[in-house]
Formats: C-alpha cells, structure tokens, sequence
C-alpha cells in the first residue's frame, strides 16, 4: 500500500466513525454538524500529517453530490432562550408540516418563569394541540399538555430542567401524554413566550413543509437556531498533497450503512 492509498484508507475509516457517532447521538446527520465536524477533523489530521512530513489534507462535504432527505430545524446551546433568529419571543417553526412519532422532535428546556413557554400545533382544519413548559415550586419543573378538547395533563419533573419527546409522548424517557390526537396534519407549529425559557431542540420535516426560513439562520454561530438537510448519503472530497505525490478522491457514506 503506497503513500496515498494509506492516508485514504485512514480517512475513510475515520469519516465512517465521525459519520456514526452523528447518527448515533442525533438519530440523523444533518448537513451543518457533518461540516463542523469534517472542518475539525481535516484541521487536525493535517496537522497530524505535518509534524511528520511536508504534506497538505483537506476533507470537505461534497454537499451537491450528497443525498438530502428532510429539512433540520435546530438549536443546540441549551443556554439560549427559545428565540428566532431576529430574538422574537413569539414566533413560527413551520407550517404545513405533517408530525407523527417517527418524526423527530425533541428539546431540552430549562424554564426561567413560572409563565409558561408555550408550544402549539395547529390542525388543518383548526383546533390547537399546546404544551406548556414552566418553572415549578421546589425547584421543579411544571410540563402541561392541553388537548384541543380541553383536557389537560399535568406532570411534575424534579431538577431545573427537563427532556421532552413532543412527538412522542415522552418526558425524561416516560410516555406521559400523547401529541395532537383529534387535529388533522398538515399543522403549524408556533412558539410563544420562547424569552421565558432556554432551551436545545432539533425537529425534523419533510420538504414540502413550509419552513419560516427567515427565523432560522444557515450559517449559525454561537448556538444560534438554524435550518439545514438531513443527509442519507454523505460524499466527502479528500484532497492529499505531499513533496512526493498529489492526489483527489472521494468517499460515499450510506448513513446507516458502509462506505465506498
């Protein structure tokens, strides 16, 4: 095996393991978390590779050869308010979405008011679906669902911050309630009162749902919500130079599946 065909096969090995570990933390990988990652680790394998000879790496995400699946709606810094990108505290997610329980969407939230952070999903045909996340007494946290019939369930987490499956059902890990019974999809999901509380969250839609696009960045920093695409095929360019050899390739990642 010559120069080359070893740093490939490095990489390789190395782009299917940074590719799993995504998918295995998320359930997915998404375009903007595949680039951060491929960012840093190119950095610091080519680092790697000139401290023993003058070489140069580059690994990058081939974005318009990949295969895209679903839209990615996200904020990963669990210290910033539940905000649009331009800070408004009642604002739309997506509209025209169709959710069920294979439609991920997940938060971590940390309530800073007993006046709740409300989430609501509207039906095609009208009727609200709400979930309302508030600080508690004792140092707890107060997660109510109210059913578009008016039935409300209630539910007392310990601590000062809790994990909600919304489309599932699910609060720290325990089915609890259930999402949007008696509405018709498509809906619309809105936030309300998102100043009252912080909080890490990722949902995704399929294409055709209408994304408010200008509440979420494409380019975030600093924890910022943004939009991005699901990926089920990854290609990576792998760009390799040396004092001796010169070469370009790429990788085709299968999310869920091997390389090539």
């Amino acid at each position: 095996m010559n120069e080359v065909e070893r740093q490939l096969e490095v990489v390789r090995t190395d782009v299917d393991r940074l590719t799993d570990r995504l998918e295995q933390r998320d359930g997915y990988v998404d375009i903007h978390e595949l680039n951060a990652t491929l960012t840093v680790y190119s950095d610091r394998k080519a680092e790697q590779i000139v401290d023993r000879r003058p070489a140069y790496l580059d690994v990058t995400l081939n974005e318009s050869a990949s295969e895209l699946e679903r839209e990615v709606l996200r904020q990963r810094n669990r210290s910033r308010a539940v905000l649009s990108r331009a800070n408004q505290s009642h604002w739309t997610l997506v509209e025209d979405a169709t959710f069920n329980e294979s439609t991920p969407f997940e938060l971590v939230i940390e309530p800073r008011s007993p006046t709740p952070t409300t989430f609501i999903a509207r039906g095609e045909d009208g009727g609200d679906w709400r979930l309302n996340v508030s600080q508690g007494p004792s140092n707890t946290v107060s997660v109510d669902v109210t059913y578009d019939n008016g039935t409300t369930v209630s539910e007392s987490v310990s601590g000062n911050a809790t994990r909600v499956n919304v489309t599932g059902g699910a609060i720290n890990g325990t089915q609890r309630f259930a999402f949007a019974p008696g509405l018709n999809a498509p809906y619309d999901l809105r936030v309300e009162n998102g100043h009252r509380s912080d909080g890490a969250y990722h949902l995704l839609v399929d294409e055709a749902s209408d994304v408010d696009s200008g509440n979420f960045h494409t380019d975030p920093g600093d924890g910022q919500p943004y939009v991005s695409r699901e990926l089920s095929t990854a290609v990576v360019d792998v760009e390799y130079v040396s004092d001796k050899v010169s070469a370009e390739s790429q990788i085709t990642v299968r999310i869920g599946g091997d390389s090539e």
